[in-house]
C-alpha cells in the first residue's frame, strides 16, 4: 500500500502488521468488521483513487465523515499516498470550516456521499471532491495530519504533525504500557481532536482492534457503558469530565467490563474526584493513568500512574516527561526554575504552524541547540522530578477535553449585530467546569442570551459555544482597564447559582 521506501511511516508500520496477522480483527463498527487484510485492501483502493486525482507527498486531503469503520480505511488511504489528512468537524460549522479550507488549501475532500461529487471512492458510501489542485497548499513531506485548534487572534491555527512524531510517541509509551494484539480500543473522540490519534494508532500499531461506535451511542452514559462491556473494550481514553459521567454506569456491573487501562487527558484532572471509583474498584485493573500533552507535542508528553497517595492531593499531578523529551521550566524572566512555564523539546515536537511563520517563531524557540515548544502551561516540579499542572499562562483553556482560545469565542460573539463587548471565561457550577461569556450591546436594554447563543452555533463548533451567556450593562474591568475575567467568572457563577437555587 505504501509503494515506497524511506523514512519510517505509519503506513509502513500498518502494512507490516497486516502482513504478519492478516486475519486478525482490525476495526469494527455497529455494521461491519474488517480484518487487517480487508482494511489494508480497502485503504489501498482509496489511495489509488486519490493518486489519480493528484494526492501525494506534501499535499493535504480533507476528510469530513461520520464515525464508522470506513473512516479508518479512508485515513489510512490518505496516508498511503504520502499526503496528510485534514480532519473536519462533523457536522460542519460553515464559517470555521471555510477559514480552515482556505488556509490549508487541500487538494481534495472526502465526505459522506449524498450529493454531486467527482466520483465515489471505492468504499462506496463516500465521495471524493477534487478541489483546485493548481492552488493546493503544501505541507512538509512526512506530515501525517494537520489539526486546527483555537487561535489567540480569533483565527484557528493548523499544526502539521509528522509520521515521525507519532511513531516517537508510541516508542516512548511502549515500555510504560503492555498494549498488544488482544487489546480492544474504543474510538471515543472525533478525528478533529488529537486524542483520536492515540486511540487509532494505539490499536493498529500493536495489532489490536479498534471499535468505532456511532457517536449517538457515546452521548448516553448507560449506552456507552453497555457498549464497552459488549465489545470487550480494554483501553478507554477519557477526559476527566467524560469519565465523571460514565464511571457510575460502569460501576453498576463492575465485573462485566474488561478494562485494563483508563487513560486521562485533554484537561486538568482533580484526582480526589476518583476516590469513589478507587474505593470500589481499586487501582490495579483497570490502571488509571494521567497524561498531559498538546497537539504541538503530539498528543501526550507526560505519564503518571495514579496511586493511593494521589487521592489526597489537590494538585493535578501529570508525572514525568516521556522518554525523549527534554522538559525545561522557566520563570517570568526566562530563567530555569522549579515552577513556571513548561518548554518541551524532543522527537514529538512538531515543525510548527501552517502558514503562520511569526507565530511558529514565537512558540517554537531554539534553546541549547534544540527546538523547544513554549506550551504556555504553568507547572511545578517536586524534588523527585514529578510535575504538577498549575494552569494556563495565557487565556487558553480546556473544557471537556477541547483546547479553546477565549479570544476566538469573544471574536465570534463580537461579530454578532449589536454586540459591543465580550469577556469569555471558564466557571464552575456544582463542581463541573463550563464555558461562559458576559457581553454588552450597543443598546442599553437587555439582550436575549438564548438568541445570541443560537446564532453562535453557525459560527463556532459545538464545543466552543458557551454553556452560558450573560448580558451586562457594562463589562467588568480591572483598574488598568483590561477585561477582568475573574469578575466575569464570579458574575456567571452567581447568575447560574441563583437560577438553580430551589424556590423557598
Amino acid at each position: 500500500m505504501t509503494g515506497s521506501t524511506g523514512p519510517a511511516t505509519l503506513s509502513g508500520a500498518f502494512d507490516a502488521l497486516a502482513r504478519a496477522a492478516p486475519d486478525a480483527l482490525a476495526v469494527a463498527d455497529d455494521k461491519e468488521r474488517l480484518t487487517y487484510r480487508e482494511l489494508f485492501d480497502r485503504a489501498a483502493d482509496v489511495a489509488s483513487a486519490l493518486r489519480r486525482h493528484g494526492a501525494g507527498p506534501g499535499t493535504v486531503v480533507a476528510v469530513r465523515m461520520a464515525a464508522r469503520a470506513e473512516l479508518v480505511a479512508v485515513l489510512l488511504g490518505v496516508l498511503a499516498t504520502g499526503a496528510a489528512y485534514l480532519p473536519l468537524n462533523e457536522p460542519a460549522v460553515a464559517e470555521r470550516e471555510a477559514f480552515i479550507l482556505a488556509d490549508a488549501r487541500p487538494a481534495a475532500l472526502i465526505e459522506d456521499a449524498g450529493g454531486p461529487g467527482d466520483g465515489l471512492t471505492p468504499t462506496g458510501t463516500t465521495r471524493l471532491r477534487v478541489l483546485d489542485t493548481q492552488a493546493a497548499g503544501r505541507v512538509p513531506e512526512g506530515t501525517a495530519y494537520v489539526i486546527y485548534t483555537s487561535g489567540t487572534t480569533g483565527r484557528p491555527k493548523g499544526t502539521a504533525v509528522g509520521h515521525a512524531n507519532v511513531l516517537a510517541l508510541f516508542e516512548a509509551t511502549g515500555p510504560l504500557f503492555d498494549f498488544g494484539p488482544d487489546d480492544r480500543w474504543l474510538l471515543f473522540h472525533g478525528i478533529a481532536f488529537d486524542f483520536s490519534v492515540w486511540e487509532m494508532w494505539g490499536a493498529l500499531l500493536h495489532g489490536g482492534a479498534l471499535y468505532v461506535p456511532d457517536r449517538i451511542r457515546l452521548l448516553d452514559p448507560e449506552e456507552c457503558a453497555q457498549l464497552i462491556r459488549e465489545e470487550g473494550i480494554t483501553v478507554l481514553n477519557q477526559t476527566p469530565t467524560a469519565f465523571g459521567v460514565l464511571a457510575p454506569e460502569l460501576a453498576r456491573d463492575p465485573d462485566a467490563h474488561t478494562l485494563r487501562y483508563v487513560v486521562f487527558g485533554g484537561e486538568r484532572l482533580h484526582v480526589p474526584n476518583l476516590a469513589p471509583w478507587a474505593r470500589a474498584h481499586g487501582l490495579e485493573r483497570p490502571a488509571l493513568v494521567n497524561m498531559y500533552g498538546i497537539t504541538e507535542t503530539t498528543v501526550h508528553a507526560t505519564f503518571h500512574r495514579i496511586g493511593e497517595d494521589d487521592m489526597a492531593r489537590s494538585r493535578s499531578v501529570i508525572g514525568r516527561p516521556l522518554t525523549g523529551f527534554r522538559a525545561r521550566i522557566v520563570d517570568a524572566r526566562g530563567e530555569d526554575a522549579d515552577a513556571g512555564e513548561l518548554l518541551l523539546a524532543g522527537p514529538q515536537v512538531t515543525r510548527g504552524y501552517l502558514n503562520r511563520p511569526e507565530l511558529t517563531a514565537e512558540r517554537f524557540v531554539t534553546e541549547h541547540g534544540q527546538v523547544h515548544y513554549r506550551t504556555g502551561d504553568l507547572v511545578e516540579r517536586d524534588p523527585a522530578g514529578v510535575l504538577s499542572y498549575m494552569g494556563r499562562k495565557d487565556d487558553q483553556v480546556k473544557v471537556r477535553g477541547y483546547r479553546i482560545e477565549l479570544a476566538e469565542v469573544e471574536a465570534a460573539l463580537l461579530d454578532l449585530p449589536d454586540v459591543s463587548g465580550a469577556v469569555a471565561t471558564v466557571f464552575t457550577l456544582a463542581g463541573a467546569q463550563s464555558l461562559g461569556c458576559v457581553y454588552t450591546t450597543t443598546s442599553a436594554t437587555p439582550a436575549d442570551p438564548a438568541s445570541a447563543r443560537e446564532r453562535l452555533r453557525s459560527r463556532l463548533p459545538a464545543y466552543m459555544v458557551p454553556d452560558r451567556l450573560l448580558w451586562l450593562a457594562d463589562l467588568p474591568n480591572t483598574v488598568n482597564g483590561k477585561a477582568d475575567r475573574r469578575q466575569a467568572r464570579a458574575r456567571l457563577e452567581e447568575s447560574a447559582t441563583q437560577e438553580h437555587r430551589p424556590a423557598p
